[in-house]
């Protein structure tokens, strides 16, 4: 399965992170809280369809909070799959589980890490 462009989908996870924040236009907001947000997404350029999961963890302690940001390529069924979905945070962490994503890890007191991952994972709302 052909996903993405160069732009959307590159080799590089910090290009196409920075790519991806600044350009994808968002089609569909599913959850839109100050902590945690969920969207459908579109690249202008191929339009591949992402679905974008940021989630915050505030720490009440200097303001210092551990940031995740998931942007998954995904197919118009799946996108319409959330869109719909019964069990969202379940739901979300099966995405592509079978390709990759990028994704960003801000931890409380530590340094971003920009990177490809693969396989399922643990989606929870921020607080």
């Amino acid at each position: 399965m052909d996903l993405g462009c160069e732009r959307c989908y590159g080799e590089d996870a910090a290009t196409v992170m920075e790519y991806c924040v600044k350009n994808l236009q968002t089609t569909q907001r599913i959850v839109s809280d100050s902590h945690f947000g969920v969207s459908v997404r579109k690249c202008p350029e191929c339009g591949q369809q992402f679905v974008a999961i940021f989630t915050e963890f505030v720490d009440w302690q200097g303001g210092d909070d551990a940031q995740y940001f998931d942007v998954v390529p995904v197919t118009p069924i799946e996108a319409k799959y959330i869109v719909d979905a019964k069990d969202l945070l379940r739901d979300l962490g099966t995405l592509g589980n079978r390709r990759r994503r990028v994704s960003s890890d801000w931890p409380t007191g530590g340094t971003e890490r920009i990177s490809w991952k693969r396989g399922e994972f643990y989606v929870r709302e921020g607080d």
